[in-house]
């Protein structure tokens, strides 16, 4: 049975011999070792301090070489060194060099010192003549730009509605069922209302010079005019060569507290009027009736010092108690 179970094993019976310790790696084996130290003999004589003449040289000096005649030949005929210029630290004692340490000036001597290079002054008239010719170019075309401002013929030439004026058949409209009854005929047709607010964003534009554009709306009335004339003016600005940028704020203003007239007049509503200064300013109003309202206005506006200011209204109301105010632009006189 023994005999059996032995030859069934795959890796058979051992025949290898164990490894003994000794033939384990040792540590550091390969570093260099000591030399066995000697035996120490209290009779040994010591050596001398100096080496004898017959006893071999270290570092490979042959014995042979004179040493006081070499050097003395090489001082004899050596050239004589500059001592080096050194300051001592006087808390440590330690020697530095002198020339780096920055405490010696050292000037540079030369006949083109501080004079700038010709290729560089060449370089510079040519940057600078090629600005002078982008500027001449640029103020050129503002020039062909730039629009005729316009004259008082020009601001006079606008739609006026007589006294006596029948207006339009109701019969030449369609209008919605619900005025059925309450109209009796138009007085201005909303096409020309159309037609003359984009004329008047064109003169707008020429007046101020396609320059941004702060827009004060005075409310109520003054909305819907207001936003057709900006959307017109943008229209114009989307279709020239130079961008107008505009920004639209809303006010309103109060003259009256419980039906008595104030001394002055508020304004109610909008940004801080400081943000005005430098800016072109045009003011939005529907109605212009003695123009006392705009005048004040005005006056509150200009003592922020904006660039320019113009007044665009929808309509003018003849009146006698009118002042003589004549907004910029308007639509037509009533």
């Amino acid at each position: 049975m023994q005999k059996f179970k032995t030859a069934m094993k795959t890796m058979g019976p051992a025949k290898l011999e164990v490894p003994s310790p000794k033939d384990f790696l040792k540590k550091h084996s390969k570093e260099k070792t000591l030399p066995p130290k000697k035996k120490f003999d209290r009779h040994e004589p010591k050596k001398p301090p100096v080496p004898l003449r017959t006893e071999h040289p270290v570092m490979g000096i042959q014995s042979e070489k004179n040493f006081i005649n070499t050097n003395a030949a090489n001082v004899i005929m050596g050239v004589a060194k500059k001592p080096k210029p050194v300051y001592v630290d006087k808390r440590t004692g330690d020697k530095h060099d002198l020339e780096t340490s920055g405490l010696v000036p050292k000037y540079i001597n030369k006949k083109d010192y501080g004079v700038t290079p010709e290729y560089i002054c060449k370089r510079n008239e040519e940057v600078k003549k090629a600005q002078e010719e982008y500027d001449n170019y640029i103020q050129e075309n503002l020039r062909k730009a730039a629009m005729k401002r316009l004259s008082d013929e020009e601001r006079e030439a606008v739609l006026q509605i007589l006294d006596n004026w029948p207006g339009y058949d109701l019969n030449l409209f369609t209008y919605p069922q619900h005025y059925y009854g309450d109209l009796e005929y138009v007085l201005i047709p909303h096409g020309i209302i159309v037609d003359r607010i984009e004329r008047l964003a064109k003169d707008i534009m020429k007046d101020i010079g396609y320059c941004d554009i702060m827009v004060l709306c005075v409310l109520k009335g003054g909305y819907k005019f207001c936003a057709d004339l900006v959307e017109h003016l943008k229209s114009i600005s989307r279709n020239s060569d130079r961008f107008v940028s505009m920004k639209v704020d809303f006010i309103r203003l109060k003259s009256y507290r419980n039906d008595q007239s104030m001394d002055e007049m508020q304004i109610i509503g909008g940004e801080d009027l400081s943000t005005l200064a430098g800016k072109n300013v045009l003011i939005v109003e529907d109605v212009v009736g003695t123009g006392r309202t705009m005048k004040a206005l005005l006056s509150s506006i200009e003592k922020y010092k904006p660039n320019m200011i113009k007044v665009a209204s929808l309509l003018v109301k003849r009146t006698p108690r009118s002042d003589g105010f004549r907004p910029d632009s308007h639509m037509c006189d009533q």
